[in-house]
């Protein structure tokens, strides 16, 4: 490969016309045998090298779809993994993407976990184990989920979600079992089922 032309359009990203074929972009980081400084108007490549970069080119094509779908909203890795992969862009690009998109914290599970779960508690009162399930199933890493979890509820009393969530069950079901069964399915812990229905039953009194 011989190239016609260099330009840098961003931060260590290029824009590389070669003598042949069309213009594209690269960012150096994913050169993993040429070093960047060597690219520049009037250098040539070997084989080997030209796929280099041509590699380092298809991982950036990754990087930017990923960075199309972030501009709009949070995601974890897996979920953003499984868009990329039916957008068709190739597997092998997609992890060294989105590792440096994750360096740089474009991408970050534990920050969509915890926006996640704030948007979510607007309209739900779910405990933990509930709210920790949601997440895994949504493919966010579990130590991610953890600290966002502890976050979130070093903020909100549980105690305080299962009481609200015992004061909407009571309004559909008149059954203490039923309410029971409901409060657990909404992820509480049968300890904190019982201390609110407890309190409610004192107050009753």
């Amino acid at each position: 490969m011989l190239i016609r032309e260099m330009v840098q359009t961003l931060q260590g990203v290029y824009e590389i016309t070669p003598d042949a074929g069309s213009a594209f972009f690269l960012r150096k980081e994913y050169l993993s045998l040429v070093d960047a400084d060597r690219i520049c108007a009037g250098a040539q490549f070997n084989d080997e090298e030209t796929a280099d970069i041509l590699n380092a080119a298809l991982i950036y094509s990754a990087e930017y779809a990923a960075m199309t779908y972030l501009a709009r909203a949070e995601h974890c890795r897996t979920a953003l993994t499984q868009k990329l992969i039916k957008k068709q862009i190739e597997r092998k690009a997609i992890g060294p993407a989105l590792d440096y998109l994750e360096s740089v914290h474009y991408l970050d599970d534990e920050r969509f976990a915890g926006a996640w779960i704030r948007t979510r508690s607007i309209d739900h009162a779910e405990g933990r184990i509930r709210l920790a399930a949601e997440l895994a199933g949504r493919g966010v890493e579990r130590n991610a989920a953890k600290k966002a979890l502890d976050e979130f509820f070093s903020d909100h009393d549980e105690m305080e979600i299962c009481r609200r969530a015992y004061r909407k069950s009571r309004i559909m079901k008149s059954d203490p079992d039923k309410i029971k069964a409901s409060l657990v399915q909404k992820g509480f812990t049968i300890k904190e089922i019982d201390a609110v229905m407890k309190e409610s039953e004192d107050s009753c009194r």
